[in-house]
């Protein structure tokens, strides 16, 4: 029984991770789930989803390994709903289990919970790559939390930040009626006193890829960085305003704004120098102050929670 659910688990984390069923005629250049940033950088084409997540907790600790106490430990704190102000016990009970909601962004997580994800990830891809490495263009993977500098990187989606603050020379997809905007935040044209809508989370393949084919780096939810405590991309309650690259939000807890997506490094072998440009926009502003760093810190996290 037990190896029938790890070969069902292996089938079901490649799938997640590549986003594809077909099955693999050639080798796979580029780490599962990820797209490149430069050699030996890559990061997550969407951000972790409630299936996702349900694979590392109900696949792997639950029915894999039979850890009911990790199990536990790792489970996302459905409390965070409870700020809602519409439908909220559907959220409260729903969100994390229902597979209506499998491919929206896991929430309710920890920084210490989205750290032990990326291990397990790096742990079961690895294992991957040890029995078929003829498969791989690489020898080693790492999966874990990118620096803000990597996560700027990302959503700058190869142009200028300080001419397109969002990563995107349009900051709606514009339609007919003009209806589906670019990304999931607060648009300065919703009439807010008349609006009844709760702005909520939606799927993580909602609306169009950046520059590097990376989906709702910016708004959906807020994205946990490596500095544990900080986040970058707003969120969907937050003003779009307060949604650029390099802009920050904080947090103290778990909460229904924040999730996460995984950086990747490999270990090809092939010794490759990493581009010196890509370097220099990766790294982030180390000139500022402590007071100035608090003073770009979004309170949108800290409310209602």
């Amino acid at each position: 029984m037990k190896n029938f659910l790890l070969l069902l688990l292996a089938v079901s984390l490649f799938s997640f991770i590549t986003t594809k069923k077909n099955i693999i005629t050639s080798k796979v250049t580029v780490p599962p789930g990820t797209v490149m940033l430069r050699e030996g950088l890559y990061i997550d084409k969407f951000e972790i989803s409630n299936a996702m997540w349900r694979e590392f907790t109900h696949g792997w600790l639950l029915g894999v390994e039979d850890d009911t106490a990790s199990f536990n430990k790792m489970a996302p704190d459905s409390t965070v709903w409870y700020s809602l102000k519409i439908d909220r016990d559907r959220f409260i009970y729903n969100y994390h289990v229902a597979s209506q909601f499998g491919n929206f962004p896991a929430v309710g997580i920890s920084y210490e919970q989205a750290v032990a994800f990326c291990e397990w990830r790096t742990d079961r891809v690895n294992e991957m790559i040890d029995k078929n490495p003829g498969n791989f263009s690489f020898r080693k993977v790492t999966y874990r939390l990118p620096t803000e500098g990597e996560w700027e990187l990302a959503a700058a989606g190869k142009l200028d930040t300080a001419r397109y603050p969002y990563g995107s020379m349009e900051t709606k997809i514009l339609t007919k009626e003009d209806s589906l905007k670019m990304f999931n935040c607060v648009y300065a044209d919703l009439d807010s006193i008349h609006n009844t809508i709760q702005p909520l989370p939606v799927s993580i393949d909602y609306g169009k890829a950046n520059g590097y084919g990376i989906y709702n780096i910016i708004g959906n939810v807020a994205e946990m960085v490596s500095e544990k405590g900080l986040a970058k991309g707003g969120f969907y309650e937050l003003p779009l305003e307060y949604c650029k690259i390099r802009e920050r939000s904080g947090y103290n807890t778990p909460n229904r704004y924040l999730g996460f997506r995984c950086i990747c490094t490999t270990n090809s072998g092939f010794g490759i120098k990493p581009d010196k440009d890509a370097l220099k926009n990766e790294k982030p502003a180390k000139t500022e102050s402590k007071k100035d760093r608090s003073k770009k810190k979004t309170q949108g996290f800290e409310v209602d929670q």
